[in-house]
């Protein structure tokens, strides 16, 4: 397994309450952020509820066949997000009935890292300098945009966060998985919209780029989002790339 360097930060931001999660768990390379929706309590126990349903799958499979080789890595964290949408759907009832959540998550082996996402929380690779986004966003804008529709209307930006896919939601669209390079020096951020919504790349780019723990960047992303106006709940997860075994 690739050795790493991790850090996660979280801010209530501007509303009453966090309905982020995140969740480090070096030791089965495995890295999350969720942003619960559905309500006080339902963004709450939605996105704590996927970590955790997630995790527990993964530490399970650690040391399998298919966990240790291949494409098999790829169809386990897709099992284990899957997982994770049946818990959620199984306690979908009374103040919980709404409730659902995103996920960007990463399982970090010896050369490569997979990347399975549901929503719009969004990873990103971040290597010499230059922001690579991982992944993309479940949302009507999104898919908008992908037809070739015109996003500058009334229509587009009263549903520029409407979600077509999260883990729970009824009708969701399917979890996207894929298999990317790493290499030692790279850096990982996994971040909820409240954090890459105000710190567009370039200066995610200048912020990763002053150094430090990987905690130390984290911390100093969400207090930035905070700073610049950032309303939302902000949570972002830094994995640096030491060594990578492979």
């Amino acid at each position: 397994m690739a050795r790493t360097d991790s850090g996660a930060a979280t801010h209530v931001g501007r509303r009453p309450n966090n309905e982020d999660s995140y969740c480090q768990k070096p030791e089965l390379g495995f890295f999350a952020v969720a942003d619960g929706l559905g309500g006080h309590e339902g963004g709450e126990v939605a996105s704590q509820l996927v970590l955790e349903t997630a995790s527990t799958f993964l530490a399970s499979e650690e040391g399998s066949e298919q966990r240790s080789s291949g494409p098999g890595v790829s169809d386990t964290l897709l099992q284990a997000v899957r997982q994770a949408h049946e818990a959620v759907r199984s306690q979908q009832c009374g103040k919980l009935s709404m409730m659902a959540s995103t996920v960007t998550a990463l399982l970090v082996q010896d050369g490569s890292a997979i990347v399975c996402n549901l929503g719009d929380s969004r990873a990103f690779l971040v290597r010499g300098g230059e922001l690579r986004r991982l992944t993309k966003d479940h949302t009507v804008l999104a898919e908008m945009e992908e037809a070739g529709l015109d996003t500058k209307n009334p229509f587009a930006a009263m549903h520029r966060n409407s979600l077509t896919g999260a883990v729970g939601m009824d009708a969701s669209v399917e979890p996207e998985c894929q298999r990317v390079e790493v290499r030692s020096g790279d850096v990982l951020v996994l971040a909820s919209d409240g954090l890459y919504e105000p710190v567009p790349p370039s200066l995610m780019v200048e912020l990763l780029g002053q150094g430090g723990s990987a905690q130390e960047m984290a911390e100093r992303l969400v207090a930035k989002a905070y700073d610049r106006g950032g309303t939302d709940n902000i949570t972002g997860v830094v994995v640096r790339v030491l060594e990578t075994g492979g």
